[in-house]
């Protein structure tokens, strides 16, 4: 499960880095925590406990579309690669894709992270319900109060798409993900089930 808390430290949290590029004379910004390389280790570390219970098997499911969705975001992030070569077909093609790409990922960025509040919520839920088998009741109770305040987060980032809410929800996510990975790390590192 260690594997799973380092992936969500990534998919968790943002720390971009803007510098200047002059093969296209703008300024770039890429996330040095990329969500596509959290959500691989999540995959992984997931792989194993998709048999525990049916909500281990849904946060697989949703780590694994996120995959997907990130894997595209990262791809289109770094197309300025591309730009020397773009007299070349073929890298036409590709700057052309990774444009809508791009375009598609910039106008949702607040229903991505909403899906990522999703896989929250079921990863709190997986937990939640493993240690109400082993009658860990303060535990249980603490992974039913993550789960509801992500399903919360969820709607807000779904809401923060259309509406831009007057704070920024980086003030709630941000120390709920810290609260959030110390305390599962100390709840699982003692589960038979998640080494």
């Amino acid at each position: 499960m260690s594997i799973v808390i380092v992936g969500l430290f990534f998919a968790l949290f943002r720390f971009d880095y803007a510098f200047f590029s002059q093969n296209i004379d703008t300024t770039v910004v890429i996330d040095v925590l990329p969500d596509f390389l959290g959500y691989l280790l999540i995959w992984f570390g997931l792989e194993k406990t998709v048999n525990i219970n049916r909500w281990f098997k849904e946060s697989h499911l949703v780590a694994t579309g996120m995959l997907i969705i990130t894997f595209l975001s990262l791809l289109s992030s770094l197309s300025f690669f591309f730009s020397p070569m773009i007299d070349h077909p073929d890298v036409k093609i590709f700057l052309s894709f990774f444009t809508i790409v791009n375009m598609i990922v910039g106008r949702a960025g607040s229903l991505i992270f909403a899906v990522t509040m999703v896989f929250m919520f079921t990863l709190c839920s997986a937990i939640g319900y493993l240690m109400q088998q082993k009658e860990k009741n303060f535990s249980c109770v603490l992974m039913y109060f993550f789960s509801v305040a992500y399903t919360v987060l969820a709607v807000a980032y779904g809401i923060n798409q259309f509406i831009n809410l007057p704070f920024s929800l980086e003030w709630v996510n941000i120390p709920l993900g810290i609260v959030f990975l110390l305390s599962s790390y100390f709840i699982t590192e003692k589960v038979d089930e998640l080494k």
